[in-house]
């Protein structure tokens, strides 16, 4: 189906994630009631193995069906995390049910937390939760994650009957094992966390390299019916760019992959450090009439083959708040 045109509110007036008060792992509900007074703190119990998993959780009662956004707290903090209010701010004024679950927690090295298979299923127990009490619109469920919380979201699209309609991925971690290698060279905790979570540190042909695999994204047995859009940074002393050429090239090029992604608009962002990793004939600015949003980052590059899109831009570890949501709400199943 052709993306819906819509209109909608942006009750916030923070633009970038790094512009909201405080720190990227401040979490406190009393700041959510602030925001958002009518939010719930609710419990969800486990599919899996009958805990209780808390989440935030926002619905009008309206009686027409409602678009749904799910979105995942990121790598260091749990589902309290403040630089997601201004998405749930967005849902309640659009009148969208939003939701805002734990899955386990901060990725803290503890092996049911980093893309485990008790986090997939919690992130589908909060969709089916929902689904339970909210009247949804089947067609208009949108993921958004941001860091570790990109990550998941690119995680739990993995082929399987799902039904989410627009995936918006920013600065997601997408290679554990080279993202482990990455912070062990630097002393960087993250490394730690990844060799808790996956049982050792993922050298060649060992059990824990294989465990990093199975938790993150396998671009090549995907068979996507959803939207998605995915943003990278340009420089960051979290995430290395390079990565990100690698899925984007699977992703993207070559065509052959290209049939995996069937009935699915896929829009890639990316920034402009990455354009040294691309063969000179792709780069090359390109108008974008399909993006009109606001702030709107400096655009380098723009792609499109098929239902994928491309887009590098200027910017760092960074989350707009404003373009992922309006990107969302153009995307109709």
């Amino acid at each position: 189906m052709d993306p819906v045109e819509v209109t909608f509110e942006h009750p916030s007036e923070y633009l970038l994630v790094s512009d909201f008060p405080g720190s990227l792992i401040d979490a406190d509900l009393s700041t959510w009631q602030e925001y958002i007074p009518d939010i719930q703190d609710i419990e969800i119990t486990s599919s899996a193995d009958e805990s209780s998993q808390p989440a935030l959780y926002h619905n009008s009662g309206s009686d027409e069906e409602k678009p749904l956004l799910m979105v995942l707290h990121s790598w260091s903090i749990g589902y309290l995390q403040n630089i997601d209010i201004p998405l749930g701010e967005f849902a309640v004024a659009n009148d969208w049910v939003f939701i805002h679950p734990d899955f386990r927690g901060q990725n803290d090295g503890r092996p049911e937390s980093t893309a485990s298979e008790l986090v997939i299923s919690d992130m589908e127990d909060a969709l089916e939760y929902a689904r339970e009490n909210a009247n949804i619109d089947e067609s208009r469920i949108y993921l958004l994650g941001y860091s570790g919380g990109a990550m998941n979201a690119l995680h739990l699209c993995q082929p399987s009957p799902r039904d989410i309609c627009g995936v918006a991925a920013w600065v997601p971690v997408y290679d554990l094992v080279t993202w482990y290698q990455w912070n062990a060279e630097r002393g960087e905790p993250y490394a730690d966390e990844i060799t808790g979570a996956c049982g050792g540190v993922p050298t060649e042909d060992s059990e824990a390299r294989e465990e990093c695999a199975q938790r993150v994204l396998a671009p090549t047995c995907l068979r996507w019916r959803e939207s998605f859009e995915c943003s990278w940074h340009t420089v960051s002393t979290i995430i290395p760019c390079r990565p990100s050429k690698h899925f984007m090239l699977l992703m993207i090029w070559p065509p052959k992959r290209i049939k995996f992604l069937r009935n699915k608009s896929i829009s890639l962002w990316s920034t402009v450090k990455c354009l040294k990793h691309w063969p000179s004939a792709r780069r090359m600015k390109s108008a974008i009439s399909s993006i009109s949003m606001k702030p709107m980052p400096s655009v380098q590059l723009y792609l499109q083959s098929g239902p994928a899109e491309l887009v590098l831009f200027e910017g760092e570890h960074e989350m707009l708040y404003r373009p992922g949501l309006e990107w969302l709400a153009r995307q109709q199943r």
